[in-house]
């Protein structure tokens, strides 16, 4: 290795601010979150999805502005999907919601400088956006398992007026939240 790319590498490493590592931090522990979850919901242990979670997570953690984050959630999700048939086990929003968390924190982490600091501002609307997304996460899991529990068949105009709302709630608080940035 050469030796000026190591001593970039360490000088990075002593310059990365403390909010820097909490959300590098917060990365690596979602990405296992959801792999820990889709683990539990089909009752068998991925020691190698595990392995590959936590160094694929450190790896996007260091370098978020690439596309490894990416590959991370891909990997989880594809892993979700081959493994985990219920739909309403519990696990399914915990696990979605590990995977917000830690495409938050790689977006964010992305978005400054490693010895960057970022405004309280700036990091409360990130943080209340993903808030919001994981509530909408979760609620969406609930109506699910609610519709799929029922012994009705589906109604199409009923779905499509619940989705209409849904897209009008979206679109009122992103216009509000575009509002309040200007």
């Amino acid at each position: 290795m050469n030796p000026s790319r190591l001593q970039r590498w360490v000088d990075e490493l002593l310059a990365t601010s403390a909010q820097q590592w909490l959300m590098r931090m917060v990365a690596v522990v979602a990405a296992v979150g959801a792999v820990a979850a889709a683990a539990m919901a089909n009752e068998r242990w991925w020691p190698f999805g595990v392995l590959l979670a936590v160094s694929l997570s450190i790896a996007s953690a260091i370098r978020p502005d690439t596309h490894l984050p990416l590959i991370v959630i891909v990997a989880i999700a594809a892993h979700w999907l081959a493994t985990v048939d219920d739909l309403a086990t519990p696990w399914l929003p915990i696990a979605g919601v590990c995977l917000l968390a830690f495409h938050a924190a790689t977006a964010l982490a992305a978005t400054v400088p490693v010895g960057g600091q970022l405004p309280s501002t700036v990091v409360g609307r990130w943080l209340g956006r993903t808030t919001l997304g994981a509530g909408v996460t979760v609620g969406v899991w609930g109506l699910a398992v609610v519709f799929e529990r029922r012994d009705q068949a589906g109604n199409g105009p009923l779905t499509g007026l619940a989705f209409a709302i849904v897209a009008v709630a979206a679109m009122t608080i992103w216009s509000r939240s575009v509002d309040q940035s200007r």
